[in-house]
């Protein structure tokens, strides 16, 4: 059963990076189909440079919930998404939290049943973990190893190419 389970490993990778990718790219084209909502979100949490902050933070969602789907990059995306989601929180979600509940325990009850702070701990995973054998990152890990460690048929090519004087 234990060994059953071990192969299937890379099945709960696809299935979060598919699902938090996809909630990432979709909320961004929502975003560009609406631009001003997220800017006037941003400047009543007094983000400065709403204005210059809205498309950019648009564009890193749409870009990294691609490649988070692809499995391209995921533990740098992750660490970049993740980052956006420790700034809504500092940002968007604690002061309000806070002027609700200033007593610690019901505040940091409030805080972590917040969505973002579970995205925290994803891309966390994420980040660790990385994309899992099914992605882009594997393939090209996979490339790598091939090329660093070549099997014997190649490995016996490239010394004879290595070294034309010992035949």
């Amino acid at each position: 059963m234990v060994r059953r389970l071990k192969e299937c490993e890379w099945l709960p990778n696809l299935l979060l990076r598919l699902s938090v990718g996809f909630m990432f790219f979709s909320g961004a084209v929502g975003k560009l189909a609406d631009p001003t909502l997220l800017t006037s979100t941003l400047r009543s949490a007094g983000i400065p440079f709403a204005g210059t902050v809205s498309p950019v933070l648009t564009v890193v969602e749409l870009a990294g919930g691609a490649l988070l789907m692809l499995g391209l990059g995921t533990r740098v995306v992750s660490g970049v998404l993740g980052s956006v989601m420790v700034g809504a929180l500092v940002t968007a979600i604690a002061p309000p939290l806070l002027a609700k509940s200033p007593n610690p325990w019901e505040f940091l009850s409030s805080l972590f049943y917040q969505a973002e702070w579970l995205m925290i701990g994803l891309f966390a995973w994420l980040g660790c973990a990385g994309a899992g054998r099914i992605s882009i990152d594997a393939l090209f890990a996979a490339r790598r190893s091939a090329a660093q460690h070549p099997g014997p048929d190649e490995a016996d090519q490239q010394g004879r190419h290595a070294r034309p004087d010992a035949e």
